[in-house]
């Protein structure tokens, strides 16, 4: 998180407002047209964390290849969208300054290329996370990362045109990690050995499941690559520019609650497939807790960042004038809508376990994806930047209520626990949490020395707060005795 979001302060620095907003426009092209493969990915975890659960080997073998099939196929489907359809939005809708014309073709090509390859290793990534080799994805996640922020360094030691070098050296980092979880899934899982096999039904129940989740990866897809392409339109790339340095914390802190959850995804579906008879008992006590641990991480990284947002800002970006406009408030918008979201994510994957996803694909979708027509409508009628921001949130909480009411019908959860166990507890901690870095922050004038001491305040005062008010008793037990047992070891 913290090089992902140092290796943005560089960029910025070294590409300058106009090709940074340029590279995030036209990646948002390639990333509307593989909404496919984020809907395959959540099919492929579901399935191969099923049949870990009821340990089903040859099953496993068996749907790990028909997924690698799949995969493929999609990949070259994604080349040729890019090349027609995109390829025709790209020449006629994007604005790009006259000058960067033969540059931006240059970083859509190899953006094409990049997203490729991440399809490719998706279903090997998911067969490392459903059996749960966190090290592995740990590793290779901060690897990526180092080699980005290697990136930007060579960027200053070059002169030929930087947006293109940006886009070859990036695709070049996807392909080696990619090679490398291919590498590692293939001699340490004797199901990603692969042999040509093929069943008619087994595709058509993993297609048909990814089927249903097409609306739902399509509306996420909408709702950020949207937003990208609507700001795009009306207001620009400088416009563009400052939303993609609000999209970098945001991105930066949900891939930080995302490797967290990452652990917890595989243990409810695991959970769902071997307790089909009691769906109140560990299943829903595991999306529970993981509702409120997502919540709170998430609060407590971002509360610093939206007291300090200004400060934060100019100190990350070296100088007032490096700021693009709207940045500020893109920023903490954003993530007041990451800090709702992720009560969202447990829910999200319990209802995939139970494969019953229609209609909640067909509702929810539908309430995400209202989000471009109505931003249309009041950028239309005038409105500022900042309002396709207020919307999403508000279609962020409406999203949630319905996810809400198919957890109740799917998995009969009870809404009245759901509230006293997650919504009430989380909510006192979320008020109380922001009284003393508020009151922190009138003692002392805004520096880098008083961002540190809001960091401080907010992390003990929250975690104080979290252990007495946002656990509930056999949750505080559990964590004592967790932290004992960890100290005991260490002083053996």
């Amino acid at each position: 998180m913290l090089i992902g979001l140092y290796t943005t302060r560089v960029v910025l620095q070294v590409l300058g407002a106009s090709d940074l907003g340029t590279y995030t426009a036209i990646a948002g092209i390639v990333a509307m047209l593989g909404f496919l493969n984020s809907t395959m990915a959540t099919a492929s975890q579901r399935f191969f964390a099923i049949e870990l659960g009821v340990e089903n080997h040859t099953k496993l073998k068996q749907v790990f290849i028909t997924n690698v099939l799949i995969f493929t196929g999609l990949a070259l489907l994604i080349f040729v969208l890019a090349e027609t359809v995109g390829l025709w939005y790209f020449y006629h809708k994007i604005v790009i300054p006259p000058d960067r014309q033969e540059a931006a073709a240059w970083v859509y090509q190899f953006t094409i290329f990049t997203a490729m390859a991440s399809i490719i290793t998706t279903p090997f990534l998911a067969i490392i996370t459903a059996r749960e080799k966190m090290n592995v994805y740990a590793y290779l996640s901060i690897l990526e990362v180092v080699f980005k922020l290697a990136i930007v360094f060579v960027l200053l030691y070059f002169s030929i045109d930087k947006l293109k070098l940006y886009a070859v050296l990036i695709c070049a980092v996807q392909v080696l990690i990619s090679a490398t979880y291919i590498t590692y899934s293939t001699a340490k899982f004797p199901e990603c050995r692969i042999k040509f096999y093929w069943n008619k039904a087994m595709f058509k129940e993993v297609f048909g499941f990814a089927g249903w989740t097409v609306m739902g990866a399509f509306a996420m897809t909408v709702r950020s690559q949207g937003i990208i392409l609507l700001l795009n339109r009306f207001f620009g790339v400088f416009v563009n520019a400052a939303q993609s340095i609000a999209y970098q914390v945001y991105n930066a802190l949900i891939r930080f609650t995302d490797s967290f959850f990452t652990a917890v995804r595989p243990q409810i579906i695991k959970s769902y497939s071997t307790d089909n008879e009691d769906k109140s008992g560990e299943m829903m006590k595991l999306v529970f807790q993981s509702s409120k641990f997502c919540f709170y991480l998430i609060l407590v990284l971002s509360i610093p960042i939206l007291i300090e947002t200004h400060t934060v800002l100019d100190i990350w970006l070296r100088g007032k004038e490096e700021v693009p406009e709207f940045a500020v408030v893109f920023t903490r918008l954003m993530l007041i809508n990451a800090i709702i979201e992720s009560l969202a994510y447990p829910f999200i994957t319990s209802i995939q376990a139970t494969g019953k996803i229609k209609w909640y694909q067909i509702v929810t979708s539908s309430i995400i994806l209202m989000i471009i027509p109505v931003a249309y409508l009041f950028f239309k009628l005038g409105g500022t930047p900042q309002t396709i921001m207020y919307v999403m949130i508000t279609i962020t909480i409406i999203a949630h209520f319905s996810r809400i009411y198919f957890m109740n019908h799917l998995l009969k959860m009870k809404i009245l626990n759901y509230v006293k166990q997650v919504i009430l507890p989380i909510s006192a901690v979320t008020v109380l949490a922001f009284v003393l870095p508020l009151l922190y922050t009138r003692c002392f004038d805004p520096s880098f020395w008083r961002i540190v001491g809001v960091c401080g305040v907010t992390v003990a005062s929250s975690a104080i707060i979290v252990f007495f008010i946002g656990l509930t008793k056999s949750e505080r037990n559990e964590l004592t005795k967790f932290v004992l047992s960890k100290i005991r070891r260490k002083k053996e």
